[in-house]
């Protein structure tokens, strides 16, 4: 799982100070240096001599592009996807790639690092760290932390596993009652027995982030939770007459904040995930009360610790292996047991204080995304503009299923500011 940011900066940066700038990103994220072992028994996270071996790697990891141009969106989008798919030498070299589009004024940087190395948050620290060193700021290191989220999401005390385990059962069971009969709507026009190459989009909003805003706070609301009911109404509006249809969207946590205080890691793997399951409902405002209501009843049993026995299922990596672990991956492709989903919605909010106080070198546009089984959107707001970055397996998702998917979205959002404006 990689996870390939596209950079677009607003004026010219030159290629030695990205580099220069890169380089010290390596001394000081050590995490950036890591290569995994196999041992005897379980597989390691080698951090590599920040010496004159890592600067060979570093020249292996770090490449001007030539041939495409930055300001064309279509050849950065055409670019994004191909090297989504690039695979990391991940024993033999280090965990991130990095190309520079050159130009005169508007180049480009795309930054990938393997999902094993760090999660969104800390891809959004590199982003900040890079920021700073292109517009000379001091980068600050970061040193290596626990990978492990145990501190988070285990009970405090053993007589608590009980209620712990007892809980993520009636869960699951619930879970499974309500879902039974539902059909789970997807863009998929087939259900594919194999996992498949990438392919990447971007798109704009045609209304401005301000504009959003506004809309979310008119339905009080946030813009979050309007885009997430808005994806879901998209999916709804496939089926209207359909009373068994659902838009099961998959969410993303940063468990961070469950740990201790004063204990949160700042740089690693750190994310959970849970599924919230929108069925038609008599109008927007009550779409959103629904998908509000389930976000908040997931919240709260991370916070209870109730999601303690699947969580674990991280912490056992590796010791399952690489191996073992893409076998049960593979198989459970191949009989359609992967959980069922629409879509899996991430959303980094504002993307503004990327930008350093008083910056001279600064962000046009950022698209992020990463590896998913299907279909993906990563949302952010930059500049005023509500950007997406979206991608969906090439092998049951047909790419002018999605570009309509995106284009009704917009619509919806079009709509809705217009009726809003109106009296």
């Amino acid at each position: 799982m990689n996870q390939p940011y596209m950079l677009r900066f607003d004026g010219p940066v030159d290629e030695a100070l990205v580099r220069r700038t890169l380089r010290t990103m390596l001394t000081a994220f050590p995490r950036m240096r890591g290569v995994i072992n196999p041992g005897i028994v379980r597989y390691h996270l080698r951090i590599l001599p920040d010496d004159a071996h890592a600067d060979l790697l570093f020249d292996d990891a770090y490449r001007i592009q030539p041939g495409i141009d930055p300001t064309d969106t279509a050849a950065l989008q055409a670019f994004h996807g191909p090297f989504l798919n690039e695979a990391m030498p991940l024993e033999r070299g280090l965990p991130w790639r990095a190309r520079f589009f050159p130009h005169p004024t508007q180049p480009a940087l795309m930054f990938s690092m393997h999902h094993i190395m760090g999660d969104g948050r800390s891809m959004v620290q590199l982003m900040c760290a890079i920021m700073a060193g292109l517009n000379g700021r001091p980068i600050t290191p970061c040193p290596l932390e626990s990978p492990s989220m145990l501190p988070a999401v285990l009970p405090k005390r053993w007589p608590e596993w009980p209620a712990s385990i007892s809980a993520w059962w009636r869960t699951l069971q619930a879970d499974k009652q309500a879902a039974r009969g539902q059909r789970v709507l997807s863009l998929a026009t087939h259900r594919a027995t194999e996992f498949a190459p990438t392919t990447v989009h971007y798109k704009t909003l045609g209304t401005s982030a301000k504009g959003l805003r506004e809309l979310s706070k008119s339905l009080n609301t946030t813009s979050n939770t309007l885009l997430t009911a808005l994806i879901a109404q998209t999916f709804l509006a496939m089926a209207p007459n359909d009373p068994q249809a659902v838009a099961a969207i998959r969410i993303s946590v940063d468990l961070r904040r469950y740990f201790p205080e004063g204990q949160a890691p700042q740089f690693g793997n750190h994310v959970a995930t849970f599924v919230v399951r929108a069925t038609h409902q008599p109008s927007l405002a009550q779409q959103i009360a629904s998908l509000d209501a389930q976000v908040k009843a997931g919240l709260a049993r991370l916070e209870r610790r109730e999601q303690a026995l699947p969580l674990l299922l991280y912490e056992w990596l590796p010791l399952i292996g690489r191996t073992l672990y893409s076998k049960i991956l593979l198989q459970a492709k191949r009989k359609g047991s992967l959980e069922q989903v629409s879509i899996h919605f991430t959303n980094l909010g504002s993307a503004e204080f990327i930008n350093p106080e008083g910056a001279e070198r600064r962000l046009a546009e950022m698209w992020p995304i990463t590896n998913s089984t299907g279909l993906l959107i990563a949302a952010l707001t930059l500049n005023d503009r509500q950007l997406f970055s979206v991608c969906h397996p090439r092998n049951d998702h047909p790419v002018e299923a999605v570009e309509r998917f995106m284009d009704n979205l917009d619509q919806q959002v079009t709509s809705l500011i217009e009726l809003g404006a109106q009296p």
